[in-house]
């Protein structure tokens, strides 16, 4: 039966001009917001498209994060292997000569021997006075002439896939690397990485953190190619809403890194040894997206952690010869390793 009284339209009535102010509230709402964002982005397109918008904070170091800290024998890497013939030699090996449980690696067949790019390396590695250092020979004559110098080397007979053939000498060589890198992971070895054409000048492993899955050399040239940047992106055709930012680095250069020895690098070397075995394709490429790319649908990427090297100490040789070499002598430091892929005949005297 109905209110003949009207006592309860009161509450109704009430309520509903409570949602009203609610409903009202929240569109001024999303309209001052809407406002506030256009207005932002009229007064800093610029400074978006180039990812400035917003003032950088310094970065804050961990009070003990330090260089060089201390190494404790390196964890076995947990995965599961075959411990054959060769892998028993191995770590007998590196036991002798790497009793600390780091290695510098250097892969090389006889074409660097024969055009004395691998006495350059040996040179420098020998005046830095690094003694845990292994050249894996992929053939016979550089295992014998290695061995006549008293010079540390082990012999893996590791043949070319078809999938390389035709990529080049250096490039088929180089592919190879991942698989063997990972033998000495599986080990419990942490590996530092270094392709022949690298000059040593100090001692490498001075100047690593240890605090990452990866160190690894950057192609970059300063700062905010090698370490990231935010870039600006615009989507003209999305109107006021038309810009977005994505974060940007050269790729990190996949002939000098360190690695530890655990799960996720097992893996991420796993991973390479498996692709450039089946397909043609730039292991630096490939290094870098097994690295980089973001986890996504049923794609689940290694999840190593990663520290760029300073490119300084751990220079291209980009860095080195338009920057570093025209600054006053006497103004910067010795580097630690150059890599001089970018030079030709690296080897020959040149100044």
């Amino acid at each position: 039966m109905g209110d003949s009284t009207g006592k309860g339209k009161f509450p109704s009535t009430m309520r509903d001009r409570n949602q009203v102010i609610a409903a009202l509230f929240v569109v001024g709402m999303c309209a001052g917001i809407i406002m506030s964002e256009r207005t932002y982005i009229s007064y800093n397109r610029e400074d978006i498209l180039r990812g400035t918008a917003l003032v950088n904070k310094p970065q804050q170091q961990p009070a003990q994060l330090r260089l060089n800290q201390a190494v404790a024998p390196a964890a076995p890497s947990q995965a599961s292997y075959i411990k054959d013939a060769q892998m028993i030699q191995l770590e007998a090996y590196l036991q002798k000569v790497a009793p600390t449980r780091e290695a510098l690696v250097g892969v090389s067949n006889v074409n660097p021997l024969r055009e004395g790019m691998l006495d350059t390396f040996l040179h420098g590695v020998k005046q830095a006075g690094v003694t845990n250092y292994v050249i894996v020979a992929l053939d016979h004559d550089t295992e014998t002439d290695l061995k006549a110098r008293d010079i540390n080397v082990f012999y893996m007979p590791i043949g070319i896939s078809k999938s390389q053939a035709d990529t080049g000498a250096n490039h088929a060589v180089s592919a190879l690397k991942f698989g063997i890198i990972n033998k000495f992971l599986l080990l419990g070895w942490a590996v530092l990485l270094s392709d022949i054409d690298v000059c040593v000048l100090q001692d490498p492993f001075k100047f690593l953190y240890r605090d990452h899955d990866l160190e690894g050399m950057s192609d970059g040239f300063d700062k905010p190619t090698a370490y990231g940047h935010i870039e600006g992106y615009e989507d003209k055709s999305m109107g006021w809403a038309r810009f977005a930012q994505k974060e940007s680095h050269f790729n990190l250069n996949s002939g000098l890194f360190y690695l530890k020895p655990n799960p996720r690098t097992v893996e991420l070397m796993q991973r390479l040894e498996t692709r450039l075995s089946r397909e043609k394709y730039w292991d630096q490429t490939a290094y870098n997206e097994e690295i980089f790319f973001l986890s996504h649908d049923n794609y689940k990427s290694p999840q190593v952690t990663v520290r760029v090297m300073s490119i300084y100490q751990f220079m291209n040789s980009k860095v080195l010869f338009k920057d570093v070499r025209h600054r006053p002598y006497g103004t910067t430091d010795m580097p630690v390793m150059v890599h001089i892929s970018r030079l030709r005949r690296v080897h020959e005297p040149q100044f």
